[in-house]
């Protein structure tokens, strides 16, 4: 049987990720990063405390994330993702920064946010967000 070029480029790359699992290979974040991790001269702890999420995307590719994956494991998109690398955008959202830290597995502690019951939302919990005019001080 004769193979045309889209069946041996599957058959290199099925080869290639034999023992994978996919895409998902790359995209596991380890626990450990976040509180031995460092980045740039910096702890990722520290990186995390000062929210600095353009760092972290930055670590991640260095561990062979793409941007595809990085967008993909947070919900946000690849044109987001590049612009928050390349400093053009901060995030600065509560619910992006609490999409990120749980679909990366990052203790919400670290990035400052609030811990709740299991099933519980900040706005059923009667958490105001920043900029809501809720907040007193």
């Amino acid at each position: 049987m004769a193979m045309n070029t889209r069946t041996a480029t599957t058959a290199v790359l099925e080869s290639q990720s034999a023992g994978y699992r996919g895409w998902r290979a790359h995209s596991q974040a380890d626990p450990n990063w976040w509180i031995d991790g460092h980045f740039g001269g910096h702890s990722l702890a520290d990186l995390l405390r000062q929210r600095d999420i353009g760092s972290l995307f930055r670590f991640l590719k260095s561990r062979g994330w793409s941007q595809a994956t990085i967008a993909a494991a947070t919900g946000t998109t690849e044109n987001q993702v590049r612009a928050v690398i390349q400093g053009r955008q901060r995030v600065t959202s509560y619910d992006v920064l609490e999409r990120i830290a749980e679909s990366l597995g990052i203790p919400r502690g670290l990035m400052g946010l609030a811990y709740l019951p299991l099933g519980t939302s900040a706005e059923s919990a009667g958490i105001p967000r920043p900029g809501s005019g809720q907040l007193s001080w």
